[in-house]
């Protein structure tokens, strides 16, 4: 199954394998792509995957994680990168960009910004060890309603400016700003935005209803955090149970595909990255709840040889495999996959 042909939305991918979104740290200043970061996409787009999703990019002054993160909030931002996306045309596969809020998780840079506001559901930190956090503040519901707005604006802008020809994906996963409604942990709100499951999801449905109405045809993806669970530790806030039905829901709103990850846990949930392919039970959960309305999933991390990633396929634990960090060290990693 790995070499088959998979049609998202109006896009085939010519085998199984999508390039996973990774940070690369190699941008200008003011976001746009580096000559460095151009060799790097173009080593993707020659690495014989079906699809690539490029790392995050910010969709509101507000929003980003780094001094330097690209970004999609300005029209000559998204100009800038049709240098990137640019080899991707060239080839005929696929490049999705990842929109993102970053809230609170931050570079230690923007604290001194002076118009640099940190905000969050709550104000509540998240609970990750290894970054840098500010003190937040929680958001308004005219504010939750501009962000909505961004991330559509920042989509149109994905599609229509900047070259993206595989569409684009809503990041909420990675204990970021959406991310962190969904979790209980971080959203402790009690308007419409907090409570209930479905409260605490309603900015990922109202996110991609309004992305939906500004990309028209053009593929719409979401990397959804499938639980807060800590490696080693017992299920807390956002439960794998929960993530199938929000899963669920945005299969029936036309979501195109499926990306899994962590939630607050980010990557690992007690498994090594060995070949382990620690996400597969989150990746089995998701598929089951939306292969039901024809939405196609992927399974990242921790897949390190073609002889796994068959094993998942053909046990339904996915329809796509994700493939990070490895091709980020090794540009040639693929070449031995006979894709």
């Amino acid at each position: 199954m790995l070499t088959e042909t998979i049609d998202i939305k109006n896009v085939t991918l010519k085998n199984r394998v999508v390039v996973a979104p990774m940070m690369t740290d190699f941008w200008n200043k003011d976001g746009s792509p580096t000559e460095r970061t151009i060799e790097i996409y173009r080593s993707y787009a020659e690495s014989g995957a079906g699809l690539v999703v490029m790392e995050q990019l910010a969709v509101h002054p507000w929003g980003r994680l780094t001094f330097d993160q690209p970004r999609l909030y300005r029209d000559d931002s998204a100009l800038a990168l049709r240098a990137l996306t640019q080899p991707f045309r060239d080839r005929g596969v696929p490049i999705v960009t990842q929109l993102n809020f970053g809230g609170r998780v931050s570079d230690k840079e923007l604290l001194d910004e002076p118009d640099f506001e940190f905000v969050t559901p709550s104000g509540l930190p998240v609970p990750r060890k290894s970054t840098v956090q500010a003190d937040s503040r929680a958001l308004t519901a005219d504010e939750i309603a501009e962000i909505v707005a961004s991330f559509a604006d920042a989509a149109h802008r994905a599609v229509d400016l900047a070259g993206f020809n595989g569409g684009v994906q809503i990041y909420a996963s990675h204990g970021y700003l959406i991310s962190q409604f969904l979790s209980p942990v971080t959203n402790t709100r009690t308007d419409r935005y907090g409570g209930s499951l479905a409260n605490r999801a309603r900015i990922v449905f109202e996110t991609v209803e309004a992305v939906r109405a500004r990309i028209g045809d053009a593929p719409l993806s979401v990397r959804l955090g499938a639980s807060d669970r800590m490696p080693g530790e017992p299920e807390n806030g956002l439960t794998l149970a929960e993530s199938a039905w929000i899963a669920g829901e945005l299969a029936q709103m036309g979501v195109d595909w499926l990306s899994v990850s962590g939630n607050h846990c980010i990557y690992g949930i007690g498994a090594d990255d060995n070949d382990t392919a620690y996400f597969e039970p989150y990746s089995r959960a998701i598929r089951d709840a939306a292969s039901k309305y024809g939405v196609p999933v992927d399974c990242t991390g921790g897949i390190r040889t073609p002889g796994t990633a068959e094993r998942l396929l053909q046990s339904q634990a996915c329809d796509l495999i994700g493939i990070g960090r490895p091709l980020l060290k090794d540009k040639a990693y693929l070449s031995n996959w006979n894709l």
